[in-house]
């Protein structure tokens, strides 16, 4: 061996080694790499892999690679580097351990392509390892040890992965450039830590951010990510067809501290100082243009996170100036429902079942939210399931709470306010429990207009709303849970102002109010009771009038009903046969001005006329059955007339009580004068009204007193209207007008209120047609009771005389007396005089009459001067003169008659006889009996000048007449008229 030692030889071998060295490490290796490795790896992998140029340094045992690239079957590149480059220590020999001066890695990509089957390109580089059929040895207890490596300097530069997933309904393409990856110092060995710094951009102006220090054993690593300016619809993309909807806009950041320690027991992993940022946000409805949902900002802020102790804090959730966009569609769901749902799975994938978040005995996570802060919101809503749309505006709503722990315990506070539809504002301030759900705030509401809401109402009654807002103020308390509680309790102030309020399609205003005042509301529901303190309406007003057809605007207002049930179906059966009375109790309504017009326009000219000035108050209103309101109203109508409402009533109570005295004073009848044209047949001159009114109800049953009273009551002209009255207008006014020009009636009303063919209106006409038929059909009933004693007042029509005479007995003297006084208190009566005689009875008095003058005549012969021509006869001379008469006139009463036979003798006559033959052969012409019918008329109408003091233009004398046969006195006919 001692050549081996010769300088000379030592140096040739030493020599040959480095250059076979050389030799092996600058050309050999890389040849066998590249000429055998990789042909290899690419037979393996069953695709083409390519590098360019393989580099080996031996001396400076440095690895270069360059122009690496692995190709899918069509050629084109799946993933590759520009250049590989590894400096390895010779030290690692002596400090036991695999020390790396550089690692860097220059331009590499990676294309990732997921297939339409749903397959990832990069999972064919996987190579299959086959399961051996020998089980598996118990693992070693002993922990393996890490190798340790130690590597100076480690760099990815400018790095890039393109993913292309076309499994997606529309592929799906996200290129991450540049990826910058930097770690100095790296190590293995225990104790120490490693710092690091990766940066990647996904798009242009947006940059994912790590760096800090970590440790491989034990592991542990503390740092801070960052993620800044990703646009939302970069990662949208890919996950897009699972949902119903796209999110058009918005950009992305977040940033945070981070500490993970695996030694730990429990392992550590903690997050801080973290937040996160969403701005100008846009979600819009799948293949939409506008958005739906705008959030300028979105901030998550201070949030920590502990795992092991399962604790997460944020300290501020704030949603700014977000703009929603959301509707109700005619089927009744929500927009958002179907933009939110999920989108059904074609595939037979089974859902991934939800395991527990904690496992027995496992501490739950605590989470606290410090702040949560909703600002600034506008909600645009539109109700299209309505007839009519309903177009809602929720403007600069927030909503803030704080201290917010999860999982939720006792009430959270809540703070709420929002505009409403422009001037409207709602308040909410108060706390709210979760589960179960209670709700304890100060609520309120001012100015909120109705007419946005109209639409919700439109079923019910055919009103527009062109005016009005609503106003509360009060605590509202609501628990689902409420065993010893009600469900929903308010105890506050309500009221409504400046409403206005049309018939639906018309301009006129149908009612108003200036303000409703519900002071001190106390509400509560389930069980439901009532309680208010004041009710206060000022300048209420309601507008009636009968349309040009003859409608009434207020029968309008309810809606059609709906369509009712068949027949032939039966109602079921209700759990309880009548619902209990809901408590309610109103100790004051105030009324201040209270207004009713009434305008006629089915008739010409318009009727107008109206009540004003309805001022007063009600008293003690409750639902209890003994309670009695009273009520004290006084007001005008027309302007002038008088009107006062006094009285008690309880219409809340189950069976409504009432007890109330109305009266009207000085009512212009003038007002009215159309109707009187066109139902009466006369226009009004001028004329009063005054009424007094009682009603009384009890258990349903109707008292009406209603005195009317009408003064100086004057018609114009006739009107010959076709709708007018049959009755003698003029007449039945005279018979009621007095003397003083009034007119009293008194017309009482009965009636059972259950009873559904009992309306009190038609009650009322009814009875007052009946009253004014008697009085012109039986005037003199009515003379008779204006006088006491006046007698029957069917004989007042009639005078009646004995046959042949025209003057009168004394007991019909009494009734020139009646009705002499009677139409003394009717001053608008006249009476019409009909001069009667009877054709048979007057005619043969009338022949008696003769023949007297004739017997009284022939006395007067005898005696001369000395007789009375009027002085009765006496029997004996009647006797005489009758036979002497008719000796002288015996041959025209001896002619046989058509029974007598001629030459048979005569029967024997009798005085009696005689004076039968004698008056009834005297002549008695008609102008006789008519004369006689005059006189009679005459002699009534003097008495009733002459001792009745009537004026001479109250009486009239009609035709004579004839009069009806059967009486034993002949009866004169009287009749009462209307004076002209």
């Amino acid at each position: 061996m001692r050549w081996l030692l010769r300088p000379s030889r030592l140096l040739v071998i030493i020599l040959s080694l480095f250059v076979a060295y050389a030799l092996i490490g600058f050309f050999l290796l890389p040849y066998v790499i590249k000429a055998f490795l990789f042909p290899a790896v690419s037979e393996r992998l069953h695709r083409p892999v390519l590098v360019k140029e393989v580099e080996l340094n031996p001396f400076a045992l440095s690895l270069r690679v360059t122009g690496f690239e692995i190709q899918e079957a069509d050629q084109s590149a799946l993933l590759g580097f520009d250049e590989f480059f590894i400096n390895f220590e010779a030290s690692s020999l002596i400090r036991q351990a695999y020390v790396f001066d550089t690692i860097r890695l220059t331009f590499p990509y990676v294309s990732a392509k997921v297939s339409r089957e749903g397959r990832l390109n990069l999972v064919d580089l996987i190579p299959v390892v086959e399961q051996p059929n020998e089980p598996t040895p118990p693992p070693d207890k002993q922990q393996a040890q890490i190798p340790a490596v130690e590597i100076g300097d480690f760099e990815i530069d400018q790095g890039a992965v393109e993913f292309r997933d076309e499994s997606k309904p529309k592929p799906f393409s996200l290129d991450i450039v540049p990826i910058h990856i930097a770690l100095k110092n790296f190590h293995t060995r225990p104790g120490g830590e490693n710092t690091y710094a990766f940066a990647a951009e996904l798009g242009k102006g947006e940059a994912l951010a790590w760096e800090g220090t970590f440790s491989v054993e034990p592991i542990r690593s503390s740092g801070k990510l960052s993620l800044s300016g990703v646009k939302v619809r970069t990662l949208w993309q890919y996950l897009r067809d699972r949902f119903q909807f796209d999110l058009t806009d918005g950009v992305v950041g977040i940033q945070g501290n981070y500490t993970v320690d695996m030694q730990t027991t429990p392992p550590t992993f903690q997050i801080s100082e973290a937040q996160m940022q969403v701005a100008n946000l846009a979600v819009a409805e799948a293949g939409g243009l506008d958005p739906v949902i705008v959030v300028p900002t979105l901030k998550v802020e201070d949030v920590a996170v502990d795992v092991s102790r399962r604790d997460l804090t944020i300290g501020r959730i704030l949603v700014g100036d977000a703009r929603w966009k959301t509707w109700r569609n005619p089927d009744g769901s929500i927009n958002y429902q179907t933009m939110f749902a999920p989108v059904e799975e074609t595939d037979t994938i089974r859902p991934v079942e939800a395991k527990p978040s904690t496992t027995p005995g496992e501490k739950p996570w605590s989470i606290l939210l410090k702040q949560i802060a909703i600002e600034n919101h506008a909600i645009d809503f539109e109700d299209q399931m309505l007839q009519t749309p309903a177009h809602v505006e929720i403007g600069s709503l927030t909503i803030r709470t704080h201290d917010v722990r999860i999982p939720l315990k006792g009430p959270l506070p809540l703070n709420v306010d929002m505009h409403v539809n422009g001037a409207g504002r709602i308040q909410i301030d108060g706390t709210v429990e979760v589960n179960p759900f209670r709700a304890d705030v100060q609520l309120g509401m001012k100015d909120i207009a109705i007419r946005p809401f109209q639409p919700y109402f439109e079923k019910a009654v055919r009103l527009d709303v062109q005016f009005g807002v609503v106003n509360v103020d009060g605590a509202l308390h609501l628990a689902v849970e409420h065993p010893q509680a009600p469900l929903l309790s308010f105890d506050g102030n309500a009221g409504v102002a400046a409403l206005s309020v049309t018939n639906r399609g018309q301009d006129d205003e149908l009612a108003s109010l200036k303000n409703l005042f519900l002071n001190h509301v106390q509400l509560t529901v389930d069980p439901t009771t009532v309680s208010i303190e004041e009710i206060a309406l000022q300048q209420p007003t309601v507008h009636v009038v009968v349309e040009s057809d003859g409608s009434l605007n207020l029968s309008k207002l309810a809606s059609a009903e709906p369509a009712s049930a068949p027949t032939d179906q039966k109602p079921e059966p209700s759990s309880k046969s009548k619902s209990a009375t809901v408590p309610v109790t109103i100790r004051t309504v105030k009324l201040l001005k209270a207004a009713a017009t009434f305008s006629d326009q089915s008739i010409q000219p318009f009727v107008r006329t109206g009540i004003s000035d309805l001022t007063g108050t009600i008293k003690g209103l409750s639902s209890k059955q003994v309670a009695r309101a009273e009520v004290n109203l006084i007001g005008r109508m027309d302007r002038v007339a008088s009107l006062k409402v006094i009285g008690t009533i309880n219409p809340l109570s189950e069976e409504a009580f009432t007890d109330l005295a109305i009266t009207f004073e000085n009512i212009d009848l003038t007002t009215g004068g159309p109707y009187s044209g066109k139902y009466v047949g006369y226009g009004l001159s001028k004329g009063k009204l005054f009424l007094d009114l009682k009603y009384k109800i009890s258990q349903k049953q109707l008292e009406a007193e209603n005195s009317v009273v009408v003064d100086r009551l004057t018609f114009g002209e006739k009107t010959n209207s076709p709708d007018a009255t049959s009755l003698p207008v003029p007449l039945a006014i005279a018979l009621l007008q007095d003397r003083k020009g009034r007119i009293e009636i008194d017309l009482p009303i009965r009636g059972d209120l259950s009873d559904p063919d009992f309306k009190y209106g038609k009650a009322v006409l009814s009875t007052l047609l009946n009253l004014l038929t008697k009085l012109v059909t039986s005037p003199f009933t009515l003379m008779s009771k204006l006088i006491p004693g006046g007698g029957d007042g069917e004989e007042l029509q009639f005078i009646e005389f004995q046959p042949g005479s025209a003057a009168m007995a004394t007991e019909e003297m009494k009734k020139i007396d009646v009705l002499a006084k009677a139409l003394e208190e009717r001053p608008g009566l006249r009476l019409d005089i009909t001069g009667t005689a009877d054709p048979t009875r007057d005619r043969e008095a009338l022949k008696d009459n003769k023949l007297n003058e004739q017997l009284r005549a022939m006395r007067q012969q005898e005696r001369g001067k000395a007789a009375v021509k009027d002085d009765p006869l006496s029997i004996e001379d009647e006797q005489r003169l009758v036979t002497e008469l008719y000796e002288q006139r015996r041959k025209q009463f001896e002619a046989p008659t058509p029974l007598q036979p001629a030459g048979t003798p005569a029967k024997p006559l009798t005085v009696q006889d005689m004076k039968q033959q004698l008056a009834a052969s005297l002549p008695v012409e008609e102008t006789e009996l008519r004369d006689l019918a005059r006189h009679r008329a005459e002699w009534v109408r003097d008495q009733l000048i002459e001792v009745g003091k009537l004026a001479e233009e109250r009486v009239f004398l009609q035709e004579i007449d004839s009069a009806a046969s059967g009486n034993e006195k002949v009866r004169s006919r009287l009749m009462i008229t209307a004076g002209s």
